[in-house]
């Protein structure tokens, strides 16, 4: 068994980032990061810029081995932790290695969430969360003229950008839910985002569930019995496994060569079942991000924390947010009393085209929606409005196509400015959201 003062599951933002933070305050201490990636740190906000062909895969790595050398931090990839014995303070990990920690941050990110349907094995679907899915993306894309993309959201959005610069010629998303994004977004703001994928040919399909996946149809025509040698020059045995057609719950077929899938992420808690921890669609924290166990944080997509500045427990699954946790973590963890307080957001763009979420975005945690902007103009912003001891704050944002708004209405939302005199007037396109911050 080995003994390690700081020990993190997990290598990513949230991890890496307290690493850091922790040899700082600790220039001595023992710190061990144990992940299942064979890699040394990447950055997944990188990867769709990677797969565009827009940065070399090179460019995506954000450490290298001689990192973690100079920092003296231990690196363990290509394992996961497979056991949490909080009285104890022992962790046991797949590869039969067990770790006795003084302190323990999780920061284990989510997993992809897969298709169960028939022929959801195939060849040549992909979902995209690591740097493999990037290159094979990149590799099949280049070879393929049909795509299938499986899912409304930020990484259909990456699958058809990515497809595209790789040479796709036919995209068609397919979307369970009544409209693009429901989730997140209202219908105008949906509609909006549909324009700028269909204005660069691709084609959205709402109210399409996939209920499996079929091979190409001369592959079907060889597993019924034609001879090999009746195969297209060319074609190899491997390819007798790719997939060729995606079948929807209406009965319509879509033919494909590659498909992606992106219905969202999910991390993986079950070896935690056993520890103690309190779950709750997350691993719940603090302000402070200390778990319910003693010598136990959180940080990253598996946290679900008290957000000081909503007073709301919630999750937030971005680049960013998992950075900043993990940095108040490692202070919290080397005695350094720090809350966690920031105001999340996450900005990306797509074609000709841009979305931004800010802070929270939910209905119903809102006391109103105000909207400006329209479909006709092509760019539109909701600001979620909520009364928080006594003040009428903006608590969250959703902008389309509109970048310029995204600033201001991050540093309203951060500072908790009271916006009751402007409320009347931020559903006027004419009024600058910058008066607010007078």
């Amino acid at each position: 068994m080995t003994s390690v003062d700081f020990l993190i599951i997990g290598g990513s933002a949230a991890g890496t980032t307290a690493a850091e933070v922790i040899r700082l305050f600790n220039p001595q201490s023992s710190v061990t990061i144990i992940t299942d990636e064979n890699h040394e740190q990447y950055s997944r906000v990188l990867l769709p810029q990677y797969v565009r062909r827009k940065i070399t895969r090179e460019q995506v790595f954000l450490k290298k081995p001689t990192w973690y050398q100079e920092k003296n931090i231990e690196l363990t990839k290509g394992t996961k932790a497979q056991k949490l014995d909080p009285l104890e303070h022992v962790i046991t990990c797949a590869n039969g290695e067990s770790y006795k920690y003084g302190k323990l941050l999780i920061a284990i990110g989510g997993d992809v969430v897969s298709l169960t349907v028939p022929g959801a094995d195939l060849k040549n679907i992909f979902y995209f969360r690591s740097i493999e899915d990037g290159d094979e993306i990149i590799k099949v894309g280049s070879q393929s003229r049909k795509a299938v993309i499986v899912g409304g959201g930020l990484i259909s959005l990456d699958f058809a950008t990515g497809f595209r610069a790789n040479g796709v010629q036919e995209i068609t998303i397919l979307v369970r839910e009544p409209y693009y994004w429901s989730d997140k977004l209202d219908q105008a703001s949906s509609r909006i985002l549909q324009n700028n994928l269909e204005r660069n040919n691709v084609k959205v399909l709402t109210g399409e569930e996939v209920v499996s996946f079929e091979l190409k149809h001369e592959q079907n025509q060889l597993n019924q019995g034609l001879s090999l040698s009746n195969l297209n020059q060319g074609q190899s045995l491997e390819n007798l496994e790719n997939v060729g057609v995606v079948v929807t719950k209406s009965g319509k077929k879509f033919e494909c060569d590659v498909v992606g899938v992106g219905i969202g992420i999910r991390s993986n808690l079950s070896w935690l079942e056993d520890s103690g921890l309190k779950f709750d669609g997350g691993i719940v924290t603090n302000e402070y991000l200390q778990t319910n166990v003693s010598d136990v944080y959180a940080a990253g997509d598996c946290a679900k924390f008290h957000d000081v500045i909503f007073d709301t427990q919630h999750t937030v699954g971005n680049w960013a947010n998992a950075t900043s946790q993990g940095h108040v973590a490692a202070k919290n963890m080397c005695g350094v009393r720090t809350v966690y307080e920031t105001a999340s957001s996450y900005s990306d763009t797509f074609f000709d085209g841009s979305y931004s979420f800010i802070g929270v975005t939910k209905a119903d945690f809102a006391d109103e929606v105000i909207s400006r902007g329209s479909v006709a103009e092509g760019k539109m912003t909701r600001i979620f409005i909520k009364k928080m001891n006594g003040i009428s704050r903006i608590v969250g944002a959703t902008v389309i196509n509109d970048p310029a708004e995204v600033a201001p209405l991050t540093t309203t939302v951060k500072n908790k400015i009271d916006i009751l005199k402007f409320k009347n007037r931020l559903s006027d396109q004419a009024f600058d959201l910058k008066e607010m911050l007078a």
